[in-house]
């Protein structure tokens, strides 16, 4: 399709594997920008043409190198990609200094901060959550008072649920106050974003806002009964494409978010979804996106949906392949077509009547906090035919942590079967097979 190299900023772990394994079937060339001390796992070796080693908060070093290996190939780049949130403004600069298109840094300020995010929303009238930030305890207890409890704290950059928390009263907020405000900004201390927006010695602050209760909108056997969706989609010369919904109905509204289920094709019913896209496609332009990837996240209320916020990449996490069994797009062929100036085609692959789209859930499993000792159970479910993936995303011999100072599960399994009750039914099986030996 192309003839130079591909940049792909990205930490590689397995959940990024099928991805990663796209993007090489792609482009023949794929480059990894590799922090200096990450480790690149063994299985991504042949999926990779070379490796460059950066620091993203050294641009102008890291310009060069790339600029180096760029001619030590005797080639160009074609294109920059990112599979880390937090890989994106590093990726904007060397996008920018190599002629390369990507999301304009101030885009991506504008998408990164939450607050900054919640104001362009509501100036464009968008359904989204009352909001105010705060450097001081005092500050937070003010906002939280004139918006009502319960509230919920959030660091203004990271994602993934980290250090997110629903407090229910003065007592609790002044509890988690530190610990949202000293951790969200420590989990993103390497994101250039963040360096720059903190630099001189300015305070960290955090997000105070409305906890929306969210409502499941369809029927699950699922005790599941909190409605969130998510949209998978892209904007290319300013018109939006939604590509795939994902619902993710949570146990509880708080007090921390672990992503439990992930579940394609959505089942909300038609007019709710309409809003979804459109509510979806006025965020996309109240934040300037264009020529990107989009995900967004709301919550489903008796009211029609709520914003909670959107980021200029793809969906993480079993997205992607998910994306794929249920709608038959390709969330990794069009990024990369944004990437490297390829026509994308428009919208959904239309679905063949003869041939119904299964119904793709992907369970998130969590072990107890501490030391993993073994994971059993894993052959027996792999065996299964409507089984197409077991993600393992920590091994025995690592520290669990929960929310809120983990994203991620540490197992997912995602099923494909004829309609969405024999993939619930699947999905208690799994958990019920897999069980975490922890100490």
């Amino acid at each position: 399709m192309v003839e130079g190299s591909l940049l792909l900023y990205s930490p590689l772990n397995e959940p990024r594997r099928p991805a990663l394994t796209r993007l090489a079937e792609l482009h023949p060339r794929v480059v990894l920008l590799a922090e200096d001390d990450t480790d690149v796992p063994p299985w991504a070796d042949e999926l990779l043409a070379d490796v460059a080693r950066i620091d993203r908060l050294d641009v102008p070093a890291a310009i060069r190198t790339t600029r180096d290996l760029l001619a030590r190939r005797g080639g160009a780049a074609d294109g920059i990609v990112s599979l880390s949130e937090t890989g994106l403004a590093f990726c904007s600069a060397l996008a920018g200094e190599l002629g390369l298109p990507f999301t304009p840094p101030d885009v991506l300020e504008r998408a990164r901060d939450k607050s900054r995010m919640r104001a362009a929303f509501a100036d464009h009238d968008l359904p989204t959550v009352r909001f105010g930030t705060a450097e001081r305890l005092d500050e937070a207890l003010a906002i939280a008072a004139d918006i009502g409890y319960p509230v919920v704290l959030k660091p203004l950059f990271a994602g993934g649920s980290l250090f997110v928390w629903t407090v229910n009263n003065p007592t609790d907020l002044a509890a988690a106050f530190d610990d949202v405000l000293r951790g969200g900004a420590e989990v993103v201390a390497g994101d250039p974003l963040v360096h720059a927006t903190f630099r001189g010695g300015a305070a960290p602050r955090l997000l105070v806002e409305q906890l929306i209760r969210g409502r499941r909108r369809f029927a699950s056997s699922l005790d599941l009964p909190v409605g969130e969706v998510s949209v998978e989609g892209c904007v290319v010369g300013g018109e939006v494409h939604v590509l795939a919904r994902h619902d993710k109905p949570l146990p509880a509204d708080g007090p921390f978010f672990e992503e439990v289920l992930w579940s394609s094709p959505s089942r909300l019913p038609a007019d709710l979804l309409a809003l979804v896209d459109e509510v979806a496609g006025g965020a996309v332009h109240a934040l300037g996106l264009r020529d990107c990837m989009f995900h967004a996240e709301m919550r489903t209320t008796d009211t029609g949906p709520v914003l909670l916020e959107v980021a200029a990449r793809m969906g993480g996490g079993p997205i992607f392949r998910s994306a794929r069994l249920a709608h038959g797009v390709d969330l990794v062929e069009t990024m990369v077509r944004i990437a490297t100036g390829t026509p994308v085609a428009s919208g959904r692959t239309a679905p063949d009547p003869d041939q119904p789209a299964p119904a793709v859930m992907t369970f998130g499993l969590f072990a107890d906090e501490g030391t993993l000792r073994a994971i059993e159970g894993l052959d027996e479910v792999r065996a299964h035919p409507d089984v197409v993936e077991v993600c393992v995303y920590e091994h025995p011999g690592t520290y669990i942590r929960r929310a809120p100072r983990s994203d991620h599960c540490t197992v997912h399994v995602m099923v494909a079967a004829a309609d969405f009750a024999t993939a619930e039914d699947l999905g208690r099986w799994a958990q019920q097979r897999i069980r975490f030996i922890t100490e």
